[in-house]
């Protein structure tokens, strides 16, 4: 993609290097990824993945960087319509709170912690649970959902938000091949409502399918690209370097240990 700032990008990072303290895990990385697209993250487990996504979001302080943009503003600036989906272990499902009010979190990304919800709130909540399919679970507790619908509550938050860039982390862990793929027609959806898609993941055959682009990552960039350029067998053997993937004909990959 063509370097520079532009408003047609919703994630513009430029020679990042972050980690933790005393481990480096990213090691000058630049990407961009256009509005209204679908970006994935490839690469091992330790790769550097869920420290890219949160250092975009700030969870993360970066140890150095020549531009670092969500949605052609500063992080601090344009965070209010990013939303952030962390992996489904970083969440307490035990936690004692239904799905509305799960989706309703999303209002308080502008209204601040202290803000009150509007009758108007939990019309647009309920409204939007309907459009996702879980209208029967407003009253529900949020953890004895499936790992699909738990998936399709914080995208609803996100869409209460009203977030134009979403960042998920590693969402299609857990599910079966059926939720990954009504996963995947999710994002389809959201993309035509111009939101913008970033997502960490090891489910490397829904890239063939629905994604735009591919950044495959290990402490650095390996390449990025178009799926068909970038999951080839010689990339794939690069990446994941203890194992042996297999490309087939019509582009789908297995990776066998």
């Amino acid at each position: 993609m063509a370097k520079g700032r532009g408003a047609d990008l919703a994630l513009n990072i430029q020679n990042l290097t972050a980690g933790y303290p005393g481990n480096v895990v990213l090691h000058e990385v630049s990407w961009q990824v256009k509005r209204g697209s679908l970006a994935a993250i490839i690469g091992p487990n330790g790769g550097g993945k869920s420290t890219l996504l949160k250092t975009a979001v700030g969870l993360l302080s970066p140890f150095e960087y020549t531009a670092m943009e969500l949605l052609g503003r500063s992080p601090k600036a344009g965070r209010k319509q990013v939303a952030y989906l962390p992996q489904q272990e970083e969440v307490d499902w035990t936690f004692p709170i239904s799905v509305l009010d799960v989706v309703l979190q999303g209002r308080l990304v502008r209204q601040g912690i202290w803000g009150r919800y509007s009758k108007a709130d939990y019309t647009l909540g309920r409204e939007v649970l309907d459009f996702f399919g879980l209208g029967k679970y407003v009253n529900t507790q949020v953890g004895s959902l499936s790992g699909g619908q738990r998936q399709r509550v914080f995208l609803a938050r996100a869409m209460l938000q009203e977030a134009d860039l979403i960042l998920l982390d590693e969402p299609s862990t857990g599910l079966d091949a059926k939720a990954q793929h009504e996963l995947a027609d999710l994002f389809v959806t959201l993309r035509k409502r111009g939101k913008t898609i970033v997502a960490a993941t090891h489910d490397l055959n829904c890239l063939t399918e629905c994604f735009d682009h591919v950044l495959a990552l290990d402490g650095q960039v390996l390449v990025e690209g178009k799926p068909e350029e970038v999951l080839t067998e010689a990339n794939m053997v690069k990446l994941f370097a203890r194992h042996f993937p297999k490309v087939g004909a019509s582009g789908e990959v297995t990776v066998h240990d």
